[in-house]
């Protein structure tokens, strides 16, 4: 069995890019007055919290699902393994439903079967 090394670099891309944005809104507001700045964040703030609240379960789910198709892949066999005992787990009851209603049938037609040849000798 290999073992495959997961690196954790989807966060860091993250990171660089809200530097680079950071960078980029400090150049545009150098040259704008106090009382402009100040007006500026009191209406961006609640906004980009805002922004943050609702993107948070988003992105949420998808590093969960980006992250578990890494460990998937990375231990494939261990977990078909696993998925199919839980599949068999809850197919189980259903599989044994089937054999009580179609067993009697089977049975009731070997018994014909048995009775039909044996009249025929």
């Amino acid at each position: 069995m290999s073992t495959n090394t997961l690196t954790m670099n989807t966060p860091e891309r993250a990171l660089a890019a809200l530097e680079a944005a950071a960078e980029t809104f400090n150049t545009a507001t150098e040259h704008l007055t106090l009382a402009t700045k100040t007006v500026l964040m009191l209406v961006a703030g609640p906004l980009l919290g805002l922004a943050f609240v609702i993107a948070l379960p988003i992105v949420s789910v998808m590093l969960t699902a980006y992250y578990g198709g890494k460990l998937i892949a990375a231990r494939y066999a261990l977990v078909a393994r696993y998925v199919k005992n839980v599949a068999l787990f809850f197919a189980a009851p259903f599989i044994g439903l089937a054999y009580i209603i179609a067993l009697p049938f089977v049975g009731f037609g070997t018994l014909v079967y048995v009775a039909v040849k044996a009249a025929r000798k």
